[in-house]
């Protein structure tokens, strides 16, 4: 077949493997050092080029394994300049084998059909040729693959995944070199021109296939995720309802504390009146976390949670301005303040020293922006796993749910979250614009209620 019309020249298929990996590798997260990381993609070029030139001299028989030598060093270029897995890695390179076959296909393709045979590979129209279909088709699989990786956090493949990717790249690769190594098959070609055009399309569509195959686990894990979000909303939303039937509680109990006066007053007994005088101070001190921010969800939240903090001896202090939070849904309030102070509690309860179980709530207007800000006392290490904190809790299965939650729903108002930590304090803020009912400067606007 190659006496009529010539195959892809094996430096052609070399760029277009190189290439491929430095468009997946710039998508994914890399490791440290530009310096490195250049010296390891011109290393990469130099040793796929000298591979096909070696393989070029190989018999006819040898050829499968000289294509295999080339995906090794796809993948291990890309394993030794990404931070991403080894099962991830041979998932990226068996994507960028897939694009690069597709590439050199289609170029070689349109080089033969317009110069037709023995064309100069350098002349200036076939190098144009050449530029223009590589920088095209590179172009158009960055748009498409962009939203499929992430430059923060590995791809994360399970074992199905890889095989079915794998099964697909090899399939693809079989089928489209089928015509040239037999034509005694009923997927082979017979004319020269026929077997071009069916080793393009098989390329395409196995590309096709790898992109739909991820398309499909990404919506996958969407909806996983909502899933999570959804239930983590409606569980803050039944502990708002939870902690408003507290408070109700907690007033009919103030209001009967004149019945329980008049009884201490009648007691006759020194020492039975000393115990009812301490029984009604327990009993005073356990519901005297009660805030009136000018927000009835921030108030029935910050009563809950200072409540929770007193019986477990943690010191909990806010400075709130409920005024300013008017226009963010209830829900949306009860899933940022209950997630961010779970997550705050939860941290200071792991300390053994009580004087260090601190919890801090500030929350203000910054000029036409609302500040939520929540500190908390830690000690040891933040660990992250890729821009994801690692969680301390057993329960792994809801890792970071928490935080994800307040990021989604931050997001919704156009919000921005931030974490941060020095000298043993977490900081997590919540930025949310345009939230306040009236100007930062509006004279009527109430002074924040001290609560600590």
């Amino acid at each position: 077949m190659t006496e009529i019309l010539p195959d892809i020249p094996r430096f052609v298929t070399a760029l277009a493997e190189w290439l491929s990996c430095v468009l997946y590798i710039s998508l994914l997260p890399k490791r440290p050092g530009r310096f490195l990381l250049g010296v390891l993609l011109l290393a990469g070029l130099g040793a796929m080029l000298g591979l096909h030139q070696l393989a070029g001299t190989w018999p006819q028989p040898f050829w499968v394994l000289g294509m295999l030598a080339a995906f090794a060093t796809m993948f291990t270029l890309i394993a030794l300049t990404t931070r991403i897995g080894l099962r991830d890695s041979g998932y990226v390179a068996a994507r960028a084998f897939v694009l690069a076959e597709l590439l050199a296909s289609l170029e070689w393709q349109l080089r033969t059909f317009y110069f037709r045979t023995r064309a100069e590979i350098w002349s200036p129209a076939a190098s144009v040729l050449w530029l223009s279909t590589y920088a095209v088709g590179l172009g158009i699989a960055l748009l498409l693959e962009r939203r499929h990786f992430s430059r923060e956090r590995p791809p994360d493949i399970g074992p199905r995944t890889l095989a079915v990717a794998g099964s697909i790249a090899a399939i693809t690769f079989a089928l489209s070199n089928l015509s040239f190594v037999t034509k005694q098959t009923p997927f082979s070609g017979t004319l020269p021109t026929e077997v071009f055009y069916i080793r393009t399309l098989v390329d395409l569509c196995g590309y096709i296939a790898l992109y739909a195959q991820h398309e499909q686990l990404r919506k996958q894990r969407a909806d996983v995720e909502l899933a999570a979000l959804s239930y983590v909303v409606a569980a803050q939303h039944q502990q708002y309802l939870q902690s408003k039937n507290a408070i109700d509680t907690a007033n009919r109990t103030w209001h009967d504390l004149k019945h329980h006066v008049a009884a201490i007053r009648a007691e006759l007994d020194p020492a039975r009146r000393t115990a009812y005088l301490d029984d009604l101070e327990a009993c005073v001190t356990a519901h005297s976390a009660t805030y009136e921010t000018g927000n009835p969800v921030l108030d029935t939240i910050l009563t809950a949670k200072a409540q929770y903090c007193l019986a477990s001896q943690i010191t909990f202090t806010c400075m709130a301005d409920g005024a300013a939070l008017g226009r963010i849904h209830p829900m949306d309030l009860a899933t940022i303040l209950g997630n961010a102070l779970d997550n705050a509690i939860e941290n200071v309860q792991l300390l053994a020293d009580p004087q260090q179980r601190v919890v801090r709530v500030t929350i203000s207007r910054v000029g036409t922006f609302v500040a939520m800000q929540f500190d908390n006392y830690f000690d040891g290490t933040l660990h992250y796993e890729g821009d994801q904190l690692r969680t301390r809790k057993t329960d792994a299965g809801r890792h970071g749910l928490g935080l994800k939650s307040i990021r989604h729903t931050a997001k919704k108002y156009g919000g921005e979250v931030m974490v941060t930590n020095a000298d043993n304090w977490f900081k997590l803020t919540v930025l949310l614009p345009g939230t306040a009912t009236g100007p930062a400067t509006s004279p009527a606007a109430p002074s924040p209620t001290d609560c600590e």
